[in-house]
């Protein structure tokens, strides 16, 4: 069995949502904090639970509104002989499922024969499931409880001790056959032998005081009143649960009691069951994390059924197929929850997922075009986020918004998917290569927003051709020198003002007017310079801030020196970028400062 689409109405934070799944045998739900992920697959789980009692409360509306009932649909399709049979009576109420999407009333015959389970909940809140046909509008066949069984769902989240016991219902309790009982009952009327013949005077000695308490008030003569073992208690097989040894496993690792979790269920699972498991990444470490993705995919693909995982871990989604991956957004003020698969015709669309995996799981994304724009970035957004802590505003993280180094003349077409993906994305780009300019206006097209210096500058070299004083120079040299070194450095310099030949200090003010050189002709020589120089095959590696950890250091450079940046190009274009982080709270004369 495989779930084909979900619809949710009014239930929790959803008003509403479709949701049409791939064909696909294992499937990760990422998106956003609060994005109703859980919700989805709470949806899932409510509709095909195999519980006869849930209990439900006025919360579990959308807006805690109970005048709009709650309604959950999921449509299952890859049907299994067994759940076909006259018996179960789904043969009788069957949808179609045409190649485009489109349901039918009945199966057509070139169209998938599926299911259509239904959960409803109204003011009363009494749930009833039924078995409902598309475009049918009559009460349907009643789901039972025994008919939910049937389906075979699992589900792995926070109550994971639950299948480390054989309870009922439990995955240990589908693999045993028999025993669960019967130990139960032997353990219970052993512990009643137990206490009856090692109980401890004292306990003894408090019941005689009891009797003759009971006596003297009228209560009766008893006999022999003693302590002993209730004969009902620890009566369900729940009370049997699996040790390490003689320690019970409940008392492990969160990380180790979901893993067992997950084997049991597995194990218990029946060719074509459904296995959902929230968060996947939730108490393991990320070898751990990785193995067991690894396993889920592995064994999903040997087999019919389905496995449907949602996580928040960047690890997680780099360890993926960018098509396995479903990215979840809810629009906060229609309450309307999307589901959009990773198409398998994207460009790069598994190069962006690996390159920035923590943008697919924000609400926004800033792509620095390589290390010197991430570092800055960084540097940027630090410096904002604590000016704003001062006024009592939302942080960059707090407003879901996350930042990454795009790799050079990738980070247009990685801005781009995820702007097709659903998350907003704004690309810094500097304006020296020609080579990406198709790529910038493909991205800018889409709806990204683009922050570009001017034509023709590096990013060091729209920094640097704003500065007019010796000391504002000297400083970004100064800067250099902590990330090159001073030898490098000198020579560099040396390279475009030949004239500051030893003795003299190429990294020194006095030295540059010595040597009769303009402010002018230094900036310009320190541009070629912090740029790598020119024409040359390492020019990256004698540029100046080609790492991350320098790009922080020009990031701090303008945050010091905002005044003089705020009225230029560069500062209109880093404001774009602050107003795209912050949105409307952004107070407008905060941008200025």
């Amino acid at each position: 069995m495989q779930i084909r689409r979900v619809t949710v109405s009014n239930f929790r934070g959803i008003r509403e949502a479709e949701w049409r799944l791939p064909p696909q045998q294992f499937l990760c739900l990422v998106g956003a904090g609060d994005s109703t992920k859980t919700t989805l697959l709470d949806a899932i789980a409510l509709v095909l639970t195999s519980r006869p009692n849930v209990t439900f409360s006025d919360a579990d509306f959308y807006n805690c509104d109970v005048t709009q009932p709650i309604e959950l649909r999921v449509l299952i399709g890859d049907l299994t002989t067994s759940l076909l049979d006259a018996e179960t009576g789904f043969g009788m109420w069957l949808t179609g499922l045409a190649a485009g999407g489109e349901l039918e009333h009945d199966p057509a015959p070139d169209s998938e024969a599926c299911v259509m389970l239904q959960l409803t909940i109204g003011a009363d809140l009494e749930p009833s499931w039924t078995v409902v046909r598309h475009d049918e509008h009559d009460d349907g066949m009643p789901l039972t409880s025994g008919k939910r069984r049937l389906l075979g769902l699992f589900r792995v989240d926070d109550r994971v001790d639950v299948h480390l016991r054989w309870g009922r219902g439990s995955a240990l309790a589908r693999l045993t056959e028999s025993g669960a009982d019967a130990a139960v009952t032997a353990v219970r009327r052993a512990s009643r032998e137990t206490v009856f013949n090692g109980v401890g005077q004292d306990l003894i000695a408090t019941a005689g005081q009891v009797a003759a308490a009971a006596a003297a008030i009228g209560g009766g003569q008893f006999a022999d009143l003693r302590p002993g073992w209730d004969p009902v208690a620890s009566a369900s097989p729940s009370a049997l649960l699996l040790h390490d040894d003689r320690v019970p496993l409940t008392h492990s690792g969160l990380g180790s009691r979901r893993l067992i979790s997950i084997a049991a269920q597995e194990l218990a699972t029946q060719d074509g069951n459904i296995l959902l498991v929230d968060e996947i990444e939730h108490g393991l470490e990320p070898h751990r994390l990785l193995h067991v993705l690894h396993e889920l995919r592995k064994r999903s693909a040997q087999r019919r059924g389905q496995v449907i995982v949602t996580t928040h871990s960047p690890i997680a989604v780099q360890a993926m197929a960018a098509t396995d991956i479903s990215v979840v957004r809810k629009e906060k003020a229609t309450g309307l929850t999307t589901v959009t698969p990773v198409p398998p015709d994207i460009d790069e669309a598994q190069g962006a997922l690996r390159a920035g995996p923590s943008a697919i799981l924000a609400r926004k994304v800033v792509v620095g075009e390589g290390a010197t724009e991430a570092g800055i970035l960084r540097a940027l957004i630090r410096c904002w986020d604590d000016e704003r802590i001062t006024l009592g505003l939302s942080t960059h993280a707090a407003l879901g918004v996350t930042f990454f180094n795009g790799g050079g003349s990738n980070a247009a077409i990685r801005a781009k998917v995820y702007q097709d993906l659903g998350v907003l994305a704004t690309l810094l780009v500097d304006n020296d290569d020609r080579g990406v300019d198709k790529y910038v206006d493909a991205a800018a097209a889409v709806g990204v927003l683009i922050a570009r210096w001017q034509y023709g500058n590096s990013t060091e070299a729209e920094i640097i051709n704003e500065l007019v004083e010796p000391a504002a120079l000297s400083e970004i040299v100064g800067l250099a020198v902590n990330h090159k070194g001073v030898d490098a450095v000198e020579s560099h310099l040396r390279s475009g003002l030949p004239k500051l030949a030893p003795p003299l200090d190429p990294c020194d003010p006095d030295s540059w007017a010595a040597a009769g050189y303009t402010p002018g002709e230094v900036r310009a020589a320190i541009v070629i310079a912090a740029g790598g120089g020119s024409g040359k095959k390492d020019k990256n590696d004698k540029a100046w801030f080609k790492r991350e950890d320098a790009g922080e250091a020009l990031g701090e450079f303008i945050c010091r020196h905002w005044n003089r940046y705020r009225m230029t190009h560069l500062g209109s274009e880093l404001t774009k970028v602050r107003q795209f982080i912050y949105g409307d709270e952004e107070p407008t004369d905060q941008l200025s400062k």
